[in-house]
């Protein structure tokens, strides 16, 4: 494990390529957060101090045969908006050329030394930033000037530092000299369990990930990048894809709370912060296996969970799927459609479950 502290721009400048891995959660930033970036920005820019800005922490993800790859575990916010940042002002620039007038700034340059990286042979170029897969198209249409989906969180974040820099008042130099001043502490590690170790280190202050944003990297990081790829699509994305919309992904968690305690014999699961707990220890103190198979299992249990989850003596499961591959068979395959038979009872208890979720 290497430790150093880095100006950000410093870090992301040159050759280097980055990719976020599969396993992280979708780029998430609203509003409020990317001000408050804005801001920082300004004020370092203002008062010529460094602003610091956190942790990263990365490794290389094996593929960078060309140019230098990373892995970023920890920091992927804050590298894709500062990245949209420099995009905006990149394009502003490329607007108001007479801007650049005596600035040391450049379209040009700001996109090939922070947005693009050329290949090898320096014939050709591509993103230095590969974002999350949901987040790819989104982010490759920004840089090529295609804004295609307004309702993409890249895409509205890219306008709200656009209308930023519409304001009056405002001052190009001053906004890159503050993000040259912004500082990160840079981890690099080479071993997946001290990335593992480390990463909920970071995660376990402040504002706490999900369940299942732990879950899922617990059982994707230690991976190959293409690995990570292969399991996310089969797995994981169909899992969280069956809950939406599932802001916070709190149906998601609560399956993954239900399934734990049917696997985790004798578990007294009682708030959300002891479900990841008891989840490492079912997986290293009890199964003890390849982590495919959970994620399968995971996959079928949150087809049944989510066929049901609003539906308890409403309906029976649609899928008559069979889940369980880790223990004891399931009782639930082969029921078929059923519909409610006391729609009053079905209404109070629809209640009751909107009432559970809003507490959990």
């Amino acid at each position: 494990m290497e430790v150093a502290q880095s100006g950000f721009l410093d870090f992301i400048k040159g050759d280097r390529r980055f990719a976020i891995p599969a396993y992280q959660r979708l780029y998430s930033w609203n509003a409020a957060q990317c001000e408050e970036l804005w801001l920082d920005a300004l004020r370092a820019g203002r008062s010529s101090k460094d602003h610091f800005l956190g942790t990263v922490l990365y490794r290389g993800d094996g593929d960078g045969k060309e140019r230098p790859a990373f892995e970023i575990i920890d920091g992927q916010q804050r590298l894709t908006t500062l990245s949209l940042i420099i995009l905006a002002l990149a394009q502003r620039l490329n607007a108001h050329p007479e801007q650049m007038v005596g600035s040391g700034l450049g379209s040009g340059a700001l996109m090939m030394d922070y947005i693009m990286v050329e290949d090898a042979d320096r014939s050709s170029s591509t993103l230095k930033l590969t974002p999350s897969h949901h987040d790819i198209p989104a982010y490759r249409g920004v840089v090529s000037g295609k804004d295609e989906d307004p309702s993409s969180t890249i895409v509205k974040n890219l306008a709200f530092f656009k209308e930023k820099m519409e304001e009056d008042g405002f001052d190009p130099q001053l906004l890159f000299r503050g993000l040259q001043r912004l500082v990160v502490i840079l981890v690099e590690v080479d071993d997946p369990q001290d990335a593992q170790a480390i990463f909920e280190s970071i995660n376990s202050k402040g504002m706490q990930l999900t369940v299942a944003d732990m879950v899922r990297n617990y059982l994707l990081l230690a991976e190959s990048h293409g690995e990570q790829a292969r399991l996310y699509e089969e797995y994981w994305k169909p899992s969280q894809e069956m809950f939406a919309p599932d802001p916070g992904s709190l149906r998601l968690n609560t399956a993954i709370k239900s399934w734990l305690s049917v696997r985790l014999k004798g578990a007294r699961i009682l708030s959300a912060d002891q479900v990841y707990s008891s989840f490492k220890k079912y997986v290293e103190d009890v199964y003890q296996g390849e982590k495919e198979p959970i994620l399968r299992e995971l996959r079928g249990f949150s087809l049944m969970w989510a066929e049901n989850y609003r539906y308890h003596g409403v309906k029976k499961f649609r899928s008559g799927s069979d889940w369980a591959e880790l223990g004891a068979p399931t009782l639930t395959a082969g029921y078929a459609l059923k519909k409610a038979t006391n729609e009053e009872y079905a209404r109070k208890l629809r209640e009751e479950l909107r009432q559970a979720d809003s507490r959990w």
